[in-house]
């Protein structure tokens, strides 16, 4: 049995369409064997207890809300040692691989480091180089496409997850076009996630296949 750690920061709603995969059986042999998230408010973690999946909670927060913004250092030091027990409550799972499903945190060297050769697979709301790094990836290329008032190419990705970000090989890949004046933010944004909950059960599949070959 192939284990998986999924990482969540919201609703949650990627998890959900990974719980019905394994429900349905299109996961094989593999069991989502823990959910971590790194906010307390989640209610991805309702999901997972719904599903009777073990939940942890890892906020950055508390290693970081004593330190002043201007002190970097202090605040590099804190992210860290947060990274260094991320990766040790994901590895007490013994996962054989870890999806970030709406996981808001970048993952730095420390964590990858100790994590190790365990493949690591990241959603993510853009095309393969462009918004990379950033949580307003949909808003960014709605507005792009009314601002060039010209069709844009856009949706969404999960990828490999390697320490340059969002720049991991791909797994799946799914195209959606924007046409100004068309829809608004909100649409795009729900034919975005309703576009992710399809890749996100894709790419896990195709990650599980890639680890065994």
């Amino acid at each position: 049995m192939s284990r998986i750690t999924v990482l969540i920061s919201g609703s949650g709603s990627n998890l959900q369409s990974l719980i019905n995969a394994q429900a349905d059986g299109l996961l094989g042999d593999a069991k989502i064997v823990s959910v971590v998230s790194s906010s307390k408010k989640a209610y991805g973690l309702t999901r997972a207890t719904n599903a009777c999946i073990p939940t942890k909670i890892q906020s950055l927060y508390p290693y970081t809300r004593d330190i002043p913004k201007e002190d970097k250092e202090a605040r590099a030091n804190a992210r860290t040692v947060y990274e260094k027990d991320l990766a040790d409550a994901i590895l007490q799972d013994k996962p054989d691989l870890i999806v970030c499903a709406g996981w808001l945190l970048i993952l730095g060297s420390t964590f990858l480091s100790k994590i190790g050769c365990i493949p690591i697979i990241n959603l993510h709301p853009a095309l393969p180089g462009a918004f990379d790094g950033t949580t307003h990836a949909i808003e960014m290329a709605w507005e792009k496409c009314q601002r060039e008032n010209k069709p844009l190419t856009a949706g969404c990705m999960v990828h490999y997850v390697i320490e340059e970000v969002d720049r991991g090989e791909p797994l799946v890949v799914k195209e959606l076009v924007i046409k100004p004046g068309e829809e608004t933010l909100e649409e795009y944004e729900n034919r975005v996630h309703e576009a992710e909950h399809v890749a996100i059960v894709e790419a896990t599949i195709r990650a599980l296949k890639d680890k065994d070959n």
